[in-house]
């Protein structure tokens, strides 16, 4: 895409289009002449050359899976670097479980398609690409929902992207931890992002699917149908979160 496309499309980067802010730039709603709505990231400055970005969109562009957001196009005009990718009409897990009102509409059923679709995801970049692909910020932020609630992880190959130097086995973006309350214990002491700091990350996620961030389970989510279900998925949580990296299951396991 052009970026005069893509500033017609965003209002010219206006706050009113913005989706979301993160580590790695800004995502803004954009409609198209057409009506299309898509999602476009807006990253903060890159260290790569034109040529090294280039090569670096060609590869996010072949890594594809039912469960990852797939990238669309780019565009590279100047000192911008931006992201186009296809619109999530539900948001993020986050947002779904934490509405201004208190209380999410996400039912047992639902939540466990989102954690299973998300776990495949995750499982794909870790053991599918090759050289494996490590997240570095997983968070319910980074799951978007498309109509279906089918989860979509986002932000994926993105630390590489934001510093050239790093390897797959590196520091975090910009320097910083991912999300608070997501990070791996370790990390505080190795600063190298590692696959078993992805799944203890990824078993947070799960235990805020089923406590939404307070410190017992959701009441609504409790019934005899899901009893079996229910235990099986906080056993699974609890060993991802195992303080010891060695003890984690690898994303295969998980799901």
């Amino acid at each position: 895409m052009k970026l005069s496309d893509i500033m017609k499309a965003t209002n010219n980067f206006s706050n009113t289009n913005m989706i979301g802010t993160g580590r790695t730039g800004t995502v803004y709603k954009a409609v198209l002449d057409d009506g299309t709505t898509l999602m476009v990231k807006r990253l903060q400055e890159s260290q790569y050359t034109e040529k090294q970005f280039m090569s670096e969109m060609g590869t996010l562009g072949t890594v594809k899976h039912r469960n990852l957001v797939p990238l669309l196009g780019f565009c590279m005009a100047k000192r911008e670097r931006l992201l186009v990718y296809k619109n999530m009409p539900n948001g993020n897990l986050h947002d779904q479980l934490h509405h201004a009102d208190g209380v999410s509409t996400l039912d047992w059923t639902t939540r466990l398609k989102i954690a299973i679709g998300a776990a495949k995801g995750l499982a794909w970049l870790h053991h599918s690409c090759n050289p494996c692909i490590i997240h570095r910020n997983i968070s319910s932020k980074c799951m978007l929902l498309d109509a279906d609630f089918e989860p979509k992880i986002s932000d994926f190959g993105l630390a590489r992207l934001m510093n050239p130097i790093d390897t797959h086995l590196s520091t975090f973006v910009n320097g910083e931890f991912g999300d608070l309350g997501y990070v791996a214990p370790e990390y505080t002491r190795t600063l190298v992002a590692t696959t078993k700091g992805d799944i203890y990350s990824f078993g947070t996620v799960l235990l805020e699917l089923v406590t939404e961030h307070h410190d017992a389970i959701d009441e609504s989510l409790v019934s005899k149908d899901a009893d079996s279900d229910l235990f099986q998925f906080l056993k699974v949580a609890c060993n991802c979160v195992s303080p010891t990296p060695k003890e984690r299951p690898t994303m295969f396991e998980v799901y």
